[in-house]
């Protein structure tokens, strides 16, 4: 993605590889709520990261994740 910004080029395919813009993931395949960010996150990442992690838990993951290998 970087390099990508580094020659100036603006498509939004290339944002859904931006760190920055999603956060964090989702981590699948346990029992609470994991989301796991880059270790160089700023505070626009930390910040989005924590939006993900509102949004995993209020449309409940994981639980329909457990429910969906039941």
């Amino acid at each position: 993605y970087h390099l990508v910004k580094k020659r100036n080029i603006h498509d939004p395919f290339f944002d859904r590889f931006n760190y920055e813009i999603y956060g964090g993931t989702p981590v699948l395949g346990v029992n609470a709520p994991v989301v796991i960010g880059h270790g160089v996150s700023n505070e626009i990442a930390i910040k989005n990261m924590i939006l993900q992690t509102k949004t995993v838990i209020s449309t409940n993951l994981c639980g329909k994740i457990k429910e969906a290998f039941n």
